[in-house]
């Protein structure tokens, strides 16, 4: 038991002491081929190049010399995929002002200036113009700016306030017993040349790092982080003002890089401080060290200010919604094909008067004229009806301050219903829909894909006063496919699942006339989604860097739908087709729903952002078709427009296909041997057994083939 309390408490003290593993390495580069007396580090911001300053291969004066070295990088910010491209010498004005002892490497923000200090005799900043933004190789030298040593003996920090007015630089005293951080002010932004006045000096910073290496502001320029190869770690400072170095707090805290390298010479934290790179010289070794940094080193950015992150929250709530409403609304356009030819469809080809003196055969040919005309009413109430749905859909939203979306949706239905043994008036039926939903997030390549396989039960009532009453009921399963990219270009891939609940309500009165039928009524649409937790992982590799973690969401969602549907039939001798339109006032009456998520690496601080209904009114215009055929096939076509006020919209395209038996007809078709082939077919109409055959010779030089038709009834 004592053992157990000392373990706790050993743990305690660590954490306590910042000693814990706060910041993780993750991989390291040995680039000694390149350079043995590297220094200073930096990226270009979409970590596509990376920059080392170097010393000259040599000894004397000429190992004093300044190099850059340029290398690509194939994966942004993975430095195992850095190739050298060029190493560019650092000139002055003229031969006796080559920068010596080269550090700290900057850049103007859009790629056209480069500055890196000089840690010789005079202490000194040059700037270099790049003819070819982002490219050392184009550098040309613009101007110097002279530190001297009163302040700081060895010049080897260099950092630049984002507007380009001030510059601050650190070094060293020699001996290393004090180390500082000054500040300038400039008259021309990103420019030496116009004016560089002294503004402040901070205080001694020598009891966290006496050898200063580098220095460096969070964005915000209320924390600088130091470091040095006195003792190889990382240290924090605040400011009561920001970018103002003489607010510089007296105490810091320390965060140790696990003596994972003998001898800091740089060092930077990139990709909104989620990456830190350190420079390592030992000896005739220089490697490039990369580590991941917890929130608990750096102040991460609230993810659930991210415009992408909330589009994904807001879009899996739209989603949920959205796979219900792709569901239900095949199952309500059948319901209304139902409604449109109950007892309605005359599809009899048998328009030729024809005058029979015999009673009994002008009676079977009565039978076979009429013989469609109450169709409906002849189905076994074993049969099952079939019918298919496809749907595309394509859309755009835009809520609030989140990343705008995308939608390309698209699926298919099969389904199946029959006459209610007990109560003619009553269809019932069952549907599955599988569907894929791609939401496009942004302009980084966020995005979504969902995967869903959905289940439902349907019945409809169509009294003989023409109200009717609809409803359903079902299940789905989700399976989401999320990809993340950064601003810094860094991608995270997650797979989530979830489940829904859903039912919908409809009731209304069909008013039917002899050339246009209305059709008003009043929905009501339920929902419950849960969706599971998950966790991002970065595609660098085995890292958290990023990484977002989400906890299990609940999404409870209410649509109230007050409609007309408006059609209109034309009869032809094979087929009916009818036209139909609608218009809907749609109420979303949802809840809010809460997500929260945290950084995988720092689990401690839970972000929340909250889902609010913005979009409660709504409204759908449409307009469809359908064909049906004598056969018993029907082809369905629907256009809807869904306009969310003020927010976005959707173009759902719906195709169906259905069949519909229509009597009992038996087909057979022989071949024997190409000499006797024989078609026949049989139908029984009312108390008459119909039958039909035809035989046809294929091999006879003469025309051999034969018709009859056989007659017979029970009286």
């Amino acid at each position: 038991m004592k053992r157990i309390i000392m373990i706790v408490g050993l743990v305690l003290l660590l954490i306590s002491n910042n000693s814990f593993a706060f910041i993780e390495f993750k991989q390291s580069k040995n680039i000694s081929s390149d350079t043995e007396q590297a220094r200073g580090i930096n990226f270009k911001p979409d970590g596509t190049i990376m920059y080392i300053t170097n010393r000259k291969a040599g000894s004397g004066a000429e190992g004093q010399k300044g190099q850059v070295t340029q290398y690509s990088l194939s994966t942004p910010f993975d430095i195992s995929t850095a190739t050298k491209t060029s190493q560019t010498d650092l000139l002055g004005s003229d031969a006796s002002s080559v920068l010596k002892y080269p550090h700290a490497i900057e850049f103007k923000p859009d790629g056209t200036k480069m500055f890196v200090t000089a840690g010789d005799a005079v202490a000194s900043v040059y700037q270099y113009n790049l003819t070819t933004p982002w490219d050392s190789s184009s550098a040309e030298f613009e101007a110097r700016h002279n530190e001297g040593r009163t302040d700081i003996k060895h010049l080897r920090t260099l950092a630049f306030k984002p507007d380009g007015t001030r510059m601050f630089v650190g070094g060293k005293d020699d001996p290393p017993t004090t180390g500082k951080i000054k500040q300038f002010t400039l008259t021309n932004p990103w420019d030496l040349s116009s004016g560089v006045s002294d503004a402040g000096l901070s205080d001694d910073l020598s009891s966290a790092e006496p050898n200063l290496r580098n220095a460096q502001f969070d964005p915000n320029g209320s924390i600088l982080y130091i470091g040095g190869n006195d003792n190889d770690n990382i240290h924090k400072y605040t400011l009561s003002t920001a970018w103002d170095i003489t607010s510089i707090s007296s105490s810091f805290t320390t965060f140790d890089l696990n003596s994972g390298f003998s001898q800091m010479r740089g060092f930077i934290f990139v990709a909104g401080f989620t990456r830190l790179y350190v420079v390592d010289d030992a000896s005739t070794t220089s490697t490039i060290l990369e580590y991941s940094p917890s929130c608990s080193v750096i102040t991460c950015s609230d993810p659930s200010d991210d415009g992408d992150v909330k589009a994904i929250i807001e879009a899996n709530v739209e989603l949920s919604k959205l796979v219900i409403q792709h569901i239900t609304l095949p199952i309500f356009h059948r319901m209304e094909w139902l409604r449109r030819h109950k007892n309605k469809d005359n599809l009899s080809n048998f328009n030729a008067e024809v005058d029979f003196t015999n009673e009994k055969l002008s009676k079977l040919f009565g039978n076979l004229k009429s013989s469609k005309k109450k169709i409906d009413r002849s189905y076994d109430s074993d049969d099952w009806f079939k019918w298919s749905e496809g749907r595309v859909s394509l859309g755009k939203t835009k809520l609030g301050n989140s990343s705008s979306r995308t939608l390309n949706s698209r699926g298919i239905s099969f389904g199946a219903d029959k006459i209610k043994k007990e109560d003619r008036d009553t269809m019932y039926g069952f549907v599955f829909q599988y569907g894929v939903d791609d939401i496009g997030i942004g302009n980084r390549g966020t995005k979504l894909k969902t995967d869903n396989y959905s289940l439902a039960l349907y019945n409809t009532k169509l009294k003989d006063n023409h109200i009717f009453t609809d409803a359903l009921i079902g299940l789905s399963v989700l399976d989401i496919n999320q990809k993340r990219v950064t601003e810094y270009s860094n991608t995270l891939k997650g797979n989530r699942n979830g489940h829904q609940i859903f039912s919908s309500f409809n009731f209304g009165k069909r008013l039917a006339d002899e050339k246009i039928n209305f059709n008003p009524s009043i929905k009501l649409d339920l929902g419950y989604t849960k969706l599971k937790s998950f966790n991002e992982k970065t595609l660098l590799g085995n890292t958290l860097e990023d990484a977002l973690g989400y906890e299990a969401q609940n999404i409870k969602s209410a649509l109230t739908t007050i409609g007309l549907l408006i059609d209109t039939s034309d009869k032809m001798e094979d087929k009916i087709i009818n036209h139909h339109g609608r218009l809907d006032y749609i109420a979303d009456l949802s809840q809010s729903s809460d997500a929260e998520f945290y950084y995988l690496n720092d689990q401690s601080t839970i972000y929340n952002y909250k889902v609010d209904n913005k979009s409660k009114h709504n409204f759908k215009i449409g307009y469809g078709f359908d064909v049906s055929l004598i056969s018993g096939w029907s082809l369905v076509g629907n256009f809807e427009r869904f306009k969310s006020n003020g927010k976005g919209h959707s173009n759902d395209i719906y195709l169906s296909v259905g069949y519909v038996p229509t009597d009992k007809i038996e087909f057979a078709f022989d071949v024997n041997d190409f000499e006797n082939t024989n078609l026949s077919l049989s139908n029984k109409l009312d108390r008459f057994d119909l039958k039909m055959s035809s035989n046809y010779n294929f091999l006879s030089d003469i025309p051999d083939y034969g018709a009859k038709i056989d007659i017979s009834g029970k009286f």
